[in-house]
């Protein structure tokens, strides 16, 4: 039993490279695996009382080889020495420039120990058993139970909203609805009604009352996907609305309580943009009290099998796993996946549904393989073109039955977004 003990002891464990920054008066902050932010905003982990430096400037994480040291578009921006960095990876004793202050960081002489999270393989709809999964895990099991505000960021495709309905479920508001709201399809002429409800009359086609998205959350969970898309004019009453817990509808006289657990995602990092005065920072503090980003699969490729398992099961094809990943992990070694989890999950769930078709037949219907098709020949890519529909609109069909017309539904198991569903369902002819 020792051994046994021994050996998951040492799997829940990784060295990371960290180190220590000094930045004035005697103050220190440690760096080790979680990002550290400097910057002018009292929420920065060093912060930094110089009018030159932006809210925030820079953050430094460590990492197996050095720390990371990455400029957040500041105003000024961040020299290591003379030179001025986007990225850096420090490995050695250095003096960081930010604004008019030098900072020194000192690396540690032994690497820092850092707990992974144990060995889960799932967190409610997440998928994965790589390190920087389960440290997610963990940051997500400590965070759900609190009515704390958290941010989501991560590529296109990686899953940020697997980790909001995660957050939901794992949540005492479980029983409570799940709403999303798509920032990035806000009208800006409309955005402050869907969020927050209009009267009767409030404006031309306001023909009856009704509740916004706050209204729709309320006891539950609010997920506000693509948040750095939100239109500038908003951004205040959403951080009222944050801020006090409660909205008052368009053409309102009086606040509303709303008892709301928010949570926001995007694909690009809005610190930048919050520098440059584009998001406003309040909103942004105020949201992000937890950030968490998701890891693009490329830097997870040991995840494959377990999400290409759920993607067969999903299709009812449990037994065709070990084929379509042995498939995958032959056809696509060097593949980096551009379009992350999503993309994967839908080539798998292809690979599923067609797996009595010959694999070659297959091949030509596969997204990767729309642009070598075109390559050829001209002949050839509207051939494909041809075959591509008519299996899309297969496909589809077979879904729309399964489902009952359920868009969230076909979402989920072809593991594309309910806004890319309608997009190809009304494309196909399938939907008005």
């Amino acid at each position: 039993m020792a051994d046994v003990d021994a050996t998951l002891r040492r799997t829940m464990y990784r060295y990371v490279s960290g180190g220590a920054l000094h930045f004035g008066a005697g103050r220190t902050v440690a760096i080790g695996a979680q990002p550290v932010t400097i910057g002018r905003a009292a929420s920065a982990d060093a912060c930094v009382e110089d009018p030159s430096v932006s809210a925030l400037h820079c953050e430094l994480r460590g990492t197996a080889k050095g720390v990371l040291l990455r400029d957040l578009g500041s105003t000024n921006g961040t020299l290591v020495g003379q030179v001025a960095v986007a990225e850096a990876l420090l490995v050695g004793h250095c003096t960081i420039r930010v604004g008019g202050t030098d900072l020194e960081f000192v690396p540690s002489a032994e690497p820092e120990m850092v707990d992974d999270g144990g060995l889960a393989q799932s967190f409610g709809p997440l998928i994965g058993g790589s390190l920087a999964m389960r440290q997610l895990y963990r940051t997500l099991a400590s965070v759900a139970a609190t009515d704390l505000s958290i941010l989501v960021t991560g590529e296109t495709g990686s899953g940020k909203e697997l980790v909001a309905q995660a957050l939901h479920e794992a949540s005492g508001r479980r029983a409570g609805p799940f709403v999303v709201v798509d920032c990035g399809s806000l009208p800006s002429g409309l955005a402050e009604s869907l969020l927050f409800g209009h009267e009767k009359g409030a404006f031309t086609g306001a023909n009856e009352r009704r509740p916004g998205a706050f209204a729709q959350a309320n006891t539950g969970t609010l997920f506000l996907d693509e948040l750095g898309e939100l239109p500038e004019m908003t951004q205040p009453k959403l951080l009222r609305a944050v801020s006090e817990r409660s909205v008052k509808r368009v053409g309102g006289s009086k606040y509303e309580p709303v008892d709301v657990r928010m949570v926001a995602a995007t694909r690009r990092d809005l610190r930048p943009a919050m520098n440059r005065g584009r998001f406003r920072d309040d909103l942004y503090f105020r949201i992000a009290q937890v950030h968490v980003e998701l890891p693009p699969l490329r830097d997870r490729l040991e995840d494959i099998p377990l999400l290409v398992a759920d993607a067969c099961r999903r299709m009812g094809q449990p037994d065709a796993a070990h084929r379509v990943a042995g498939y995958i992990e032959a056809r696509f070694r060097r593949y980096d996946w551009p379009g992350n989890v999503r993309e994967l999950m839908s080539v798998a769930s292809v690979l599923a549904a067609l797996s009595d078709t010959n694999v070659e037949d297959i091949e030509e219907m596969l997204p990767m393989e729309q642009n070598r098709l075109r390559a050829n020949s001209a002949a050839a890519g509207s051939h494909f073109v041809q075959a591509k529909r008519e299996f899309e609109e297969a496909y589809f069909r077979r879904l729309l039955e399964a489902t009952a017309g359920n868009i969230s539904e076909i979402a989920r198991r072809c593991g594309l977004a309910r806004h890319q569903v309608r997009g190809h369902l009304k494309r196909l002819g399938l939907m008005q």
